[in-house]
């Protein structure tokens, strides 16, 4: 994927994606890698990475990993139906993370997808996996 189908893509997820600060690494068909790195607002009261930001950052990439397109008008949305999270260790402020999303399987409207929680030291964070139906053309949406 060139940078510039990259950019295009990752300016059409929603606000939350850009609230959250999030980053699209790469953008290829069947995969996604989303990356952060935590500030204090991503931190739990224990100071670690909080669970809501772990699980936003898995159905994000899971989301993106099953709707890939050519160009970003051409992306579908996706509709998460279910999705299980699996914590597994902890990360602090300042830690650069990254989920890494694969589409295992799935068919014209529902596919099925899971992903990993890497830091940069592939300390797997969490994973979890998920089904998703394709929703609209990012592009006929608000």
């Amino acid at each position: 994927m060139n940078p510039d189908h990259r950019q295009a893509v990752a300016q059409s997820v929603t606000g939350f994606f850009q609230d959250l600060g999030c980053e699209l690494l790469e953008y290829s068909e069947g995969r996604a890698v989303v990356g952060l790195t935590l500030t204090a607002k991503h931190l739990n009261n224990a100071s670690n990475l909080h669970g809501g930001v772990t699980a936003s950052l898995l159905d994000i990439a899971m989301g993106l990993c099953g709707t890939w397109a050519p160009t970003a008008d051409e992306r579908r949305v996706a509709i998460t139906l279910s999705m299980n999270v699996n914590f597994s260790a902890t990360a602090a402020l300042g830690t650069r993370i990254r989920a890494v999303a694969t589409r295992r399987s799935g068919g014209h409207k529902i596919f099925m997808a899971s992903c990993d929680l890497l830091d940069d030291n592939d300390t797997l964070l969490g994973f979890g996996e998920g089904v998703f139906k394709k929703g609209a053309f990012r592009k006929d949406l608000p």
